[in-house]
């Protein structure tokens, strides 16, 4: 898969995750893009997965929706990770340790 295919369904998705958990703790976009120091015109397109987050925002907003961070990589970045080290290593490209969280 293209490597920006992969980021806009991981952007995606994340925007997903952030509405649901949002939506589960009963706070406004509004209420949100003020704990996180955004507008809420700029969570609005984060959620639908128009843009992509800095990792500031993307820690901030984990941490206001109690959003586990590792899982988000494990489910998302490792795979995305391992399969390019095994394209790599398939045109002898590579050779490194295999070490994730």
């Amino acid at each position: 898969m293209d490597a920006k295919i992969k980021e806009r369904k991981i952007q995606t998705e994340f925007g997903m995750l952030i509405k649901e958990n949002r939506k589960q703790k009963k706070i406004t976009q509004e209420q949100l893009a003020e704990l996180v120091g955004i507008t809420d015109v700029y969570l609005r397109d984060l959620e639908r997965g128009s843009y992509t987050a800095t990792w500031i925002i993307c820690l901030k907003i984990c941490t206001v929706l109690d959003i586990d961070l590792l899982e988000i990589q494990r489910k998302y970045i490792v795979p995305e990770i391992e399969e390019t080290q095994k394209n790599m290593k398939q045109h002898g490209n590579m050779d490194l340790k295999q070490q994730y969280c």
